[in-house]
């Protein structure tokens, strides 16, 4: 019979065995569990993960690829679910091994599943119709309103967490769903991360500003969600490589995260690029150290909306040197002309203003052009790969009385010195330089326009179309989006440098005032449903094919109830608000309808077709809606020269 003693050995051999045993299976399997064998879902949330053109994309699916790789386990795209969020979040939450992302990490949700990440914060906001125009302040204002929401997405917590009630709630497993029903008033305002919200209203709308933001909740950082049964070793390991990511920086002090951030992020990528322009002034050009102009107040403008960080650096170098430099992957040059030989080169954001083109000689030669065939008699200086060489090869001037050059400044030197007798170039950059070079700058004169173009940035083709369709709209917003005093930045910027022009006239006034009074006889038929169209820019209240004719409505308090070119501007009173000049032209509308009924005003306005600010002209007409109320209906022409 063994002792007490040898009974209490056997026990304990038996027990470090069963740990052993235990602990081998255990060890064996974290070390065997590999990602292939994980199931993975995620949602359509631009810019994190979404589906395009029957591709996986985004910040979470790049990540994911470069982590598994370097974990020796790629994941393929196949084996990645794009379903609805309440549907991944189930699997992960009641599956095993599985996956689910982007999934925000919040305290009631950290002990049901294992986290990995950061992956990039993102922020929720409350999205309204365009007639919205008041903020939200938690909870006070949302107190009995019915707000939609994705089921079982974090942002029904932040709202339950924020005081609003369940039953306020209004679930969709579908983003497109709610955007449709907030249109249509079965919802009063809809919650979803702010970037992912104007993905989806553009698909519903068209235009990715057709809902207004009144209100953001706390920014929330968004994870890998593993589900519980997955080992710790395999997250760990995940964590790790995803923090190696972060960490390690290239040549350029630029991290392998930062670039796949730079992909999907316009405010990171936009910052990773490098940014020239050449002499050109007052469209860009260097004071007391400084580069300024046009183009560079545009930029900065963009940044200020999308990039937290500074204005980007921008460098002015030689023209040719630009269109060297924009061949790589990450570089953008300004201001640019589009031809049709640019065209399949770069990729375009614009128009954001226009130039003309000149030949400017000698007032002394008394030159006189009356044609493109005169040019030929002359030699005719251009900076080197510049618009203008193309400009006179096209009117058919011999290439051999073509005289280039690196820079606007020799080109002025040499017509001084007679080695050239003439030199195109762009009408108020060509005078700055002549200003800045030139012996006495009053012995030149303009004496041929060869054309008037819209200028535009370009993008390295290797910049992703993200970035620049970012850009575009950040541009758009510059250019649309009016402050207290009812100015935009872009009307502020042409009015510094260019003051006010005249434009072409490409319609006549009898159209205007026709499209008025059938707008007004259709608000008085049906008010409510004429507004939907004129916001909507339904013809013939926009016109497609001479977008300059369009049609605006103010309530009797000036407040914008209908646009059919700028829908930010719907929703805002401009009672005391002005044009560029300083002038209270919508105020002195609803007089003048009130005193008239119809009537004619003038004042400084940016012209949505020829780019830059002009003189503008707008009839209005006085009607009564259906709806009982008064409406002053507007349409405008902007004014010719000499007019």
């Amino acid at each position: 019979m063994l002792s007490s003693r040898n009974h209490a050995a056997l026990y304990l051999i038996l027990l470090v065995g069963a740990i052993l045993f235990v602990c081998g299976c255990v060890n064996e399997e974290s070390a065997t569990l590999s990602m292939s064998e994980l199931s993975f879902y995620t949602e359509q949330l631009p810019p994190y993960n979404y589906e395009e053109s029957g591709l996986l994309k985004g910040i979470s699916i790049d990540l994911l690829d470069e982590i598994t790789a370097r974990m020796g386990e790629p994941v393929s795209h196949d084996r990645i679910q794009l379903v609805y969020w309440t549907e991944g979040y189930e699997a992960a939450l009641t599956g095993e091994k599985t996956v689910v992302f982007t999934t925000a990490r919040l305290p009631e949700r950290e002990q049901s599943f294992k986290w990995a990440g950061p992956i990039y914060p993102f922020t929720t906001a409350l999205f309204a119709r365009p007639d919205h125009s008041a903020t939200i302040e938690f909870p006070d204002d949302l107190e009995g309103v019915r707000i939609g929401v994705i089921k079982d997405d974090v942002a029904m917590l932040q709202l339950l967490d924020a005081g609003v009630e369940p039953d306020q709630l209004v679930q969709e497993t579908e983003a497109t769903v709610l955007v449709q029903k907030l249109l249509d008033g079965e919802i009063d305002f809809w919650a979803y991360p702010e970037v992912a919200g104007k993905y989806f209203t553009y698909q519903v709308t068209g235009n990715p500003y057709a809902l207004r933001v009144v209100s953001t909740l706390p920014e929330l950082e968004g994870y890998y969600a593993f589900s519980k049964d997955v080992p710790d070793s395999l997250v760990q390991s995940f964590q790790q490589t995803l923090d190696a990511i972060k960490a390690e920086k290239d040549a350029e002090g630029i991290s392998t995260y930062e670039k796949i951030l730079g992909r999907q992020i316009p405010a990171v990528g936009l910052a990773q690029l490098t940014y020239l322009t050449e002499e050109w002034a007052p469209y860009n050009y260097e004071e007391d150290g400084e580069v300024t102009g046009i183009s560079i107040d545009i930029l900065n403008a963009v940044f200020g909306h999308m990039v937290a960080n500074q204005p980007p650096e921008v460098s002015i170098v030689p023209l040719p040197e630009g269109f060297d430099a924009v061949q790589d992957g990450s570089t953008v040059l300004f201001p640019i002309v589009r031809t049709a030989e640019r065209e399949p080169l770069y990729k375009w954001a614009g128009p954001f203003t226009k130039a003309s083109f000149v030949i400017f000689a000698p007032i002394a030669k008394n030159i006189i052009i009356s044609s493109p065939e005169d040019l030929n008699q002359y030699r005719i200086g251009v900076v080197e790969d510049s618009v203008e060489n193309n400009m006179l090869i096209s009117r058919g001037v011999d290439p051999s009385q073509i005289i280039n050059r690196g820079t606007s400044e020799e080109l002025v030197q040499m017509l001084e010195a007679g080695e050239i007798d003439l030199w195109a170039m762009g009408d108020l950059a060509g005078r700055h330089q002549i200003l800045k070079t030139a012996t006495d700058p009053n012995a030149y004169e303009a004496v041929y326009t060869l054309s008037e173009d819209d200028l535009y940035f370009i993008f390295s083709m290797d910049v992703p179309d993200l970035l620049v369709e970012a850009f575009q709209q950040g541009l758009n917003t510059v250019r649309d989006q009016r402050d207290a005093t009812g100015v935009s930045e872009y009307e502020q910027i042409l009015y510094h440098y260019l003051g006010v022009g005249c434009a072409r006239q490409v319609i006549s006034d009898a159209e205007v005032m026709a499209l008025v009074n059938m707008t007004a006889a259709d608000i008085a038929k049906d008010a409510e449903g004429t507004f939907q169209a004129i916001n909507a820019q339904k013809a013939p209240y926009w016109d497609p094919e001479n977008p300059a004719l369009y049609v605006f409505v103010y309530d009797s308090n000036v407040t914008m109830v209908a646009h059919g070119d700028n829908i930010r501007m719907v929703g805002v009173n401009y009672r005391y608000k002005t044009d560029v000049a300083g002038k209270p032209f919508r105020f002195e509308i609803l007089q003048g309808a009130r005193e008239n009924g119809t009537g004619w005003i003038d004042y400084v306005y940016a012209n949505p077709v020829e780019q830059n600010l002009y003189y503008k002209t707008t009839y209005y007409r006085m009607v009564e809606g259906s709806d009982g109320n008064e409406y002053v209906v507007c349409s405008g022409n902007f004014k010719a020269c000499g007019t």
